[in-house]
């Protein structure tokens, strides 16, 4: 149904326009007024192929198919490579290229490997790269402006490539599952599961939290199957033990919900739905402002989707929390 389903034909994908609207500069009188223009925003190849989704032919989605599920490797290979791998035509590889957005195959190829380079960043290496300055006369007002420029923009944009309808069918996995719906975040990512756990345990039941030593994550392998939803978390630079539990999940036929950043973690070609989202600040640290928006529209949607339900449980449980009448 989507791009990032590997088991059903691709739907037509529209990027959402005017999602927010987004102020700029500081004003004459020193309070925050965002500017978000000078941030670069220039799409993924990734962001590129969901936005001309519409416009592919079966075998130009072959290729998209193949890119997504081993990004950015796939379109790094010679024509004759990708083309044979796909069961295409080296001109469809051409073609492709051209169609969502390029000059030529080799530009295309130059744009994977900037993401391929950003991918490998590390807190060291990001805060030494120059930065933009502002007027403010003091520091932490430049501080405040750079993180909250960075951090605006990186929502806006990546909503805008967000599919409204693959968002309503990840909404619709998690409110209909009869199963469990599990969740699991990396090293700075388990902040966004735990926040995701603590909602949906208060609007359904069977909810669980993939926890403590990756060792021990093996006992949660042992129930999870084709009835369970698995949500998890995967920002550069990608936990290996976070990939093999989602590899592990997949092979037992659980569907998976993948949040990541906008070049993609290997987990993407073991998802469902993929949710990837702008994290670079140009600081030292990235950011996690888009995924945890993204997450509360997640969230926001589950509880829309049975609010009877919902609101009978959470009423239930502030029964509960209640201390006892004598």
């Amino acid at each position: 149904m989507y791009l990032y389903d590997r088991q059903v034909k691709p739907r037509l994908t529209l990027p959402i326009q005017g999602y927010l609207t987004i102020l700029g500069g500081w004003n004459e009188r020193g309070k925050l007024h965002l500017d978000v223009t000078q941030q670069d925003t220039k799409p993924t190849v990734a962001e590129q192929i969901t936005q001309k989704a519409d416009t592919l032919t079966a075998s130009e989605r072959k290729l998209a198919h193949a890119l997504l599920g081993n990004y950015p490797m796939a379109g790094l290979e010679t024509v004759a490579t990708f083309a044979d791998r796909c069961g295409v035509s080296a001109p469809t590889v051409l073609r492709f290229a051209s169609k969502i957005g390029f000059d030529s195959y080799p530009d295309m190829q130059a744009r994977l490997r900037g993401e391929l380079e950003a991918r490998l960043q590390s807190p060291l290496t990001r805060s030494s790269l120059p930065r933009s300055r502002n007027r403010s006369s003091h520091p932490m007002g430049e501080l405040l402006h750079e993180i909250a420029e960075a951090a605006t923009n990186n929502i806006r944009t990546s909503l805008a490539n967000i599919n409204p309808a693959e968002l309503q069918s990840a909404i619709k996995l998690i409110g209909d599952c009869k199963g469990s719906v599990y969740l699991l975040g990396g090293r700075f990512t388990s902040a966004l599961a735990v926040y995701a756990y603590e909602h949906l345990r208060t609007m359904r039941s069977h909810v669980r939290r993939v926890s403590g030593q990756s060792a021990k994550w093996a006992e949660d392998l042992l129930d999870i199957g084709k009835r369970d939803v698995l949500v998890i978390f995967d920002v550069r630079r990608y936990q290996s033990d976070v990939i093999a539990f989602a590899e592990a999940a997949s092979k037992q036929d659980a569907k998976i919900i993948l949040f990541t950043d906008q070049w993609l973690s290997p987990i993407a070609q073991f998802a469902r739905h993929v949710f990837p989202v702008r994290i670079e600040t140009g600081t030292t640290w990235d950011s996690s402002a888009a995924s945890m928006v993204m997450l509360e529209a997640l969230l926001e949607g589950v509880g829309q989707h049975n609010p009877d339900q919902v609101r009978a449980r959470i009423k239930h449980l502030e029964a509960l929390r209640r201390p006892s009448q004598p």
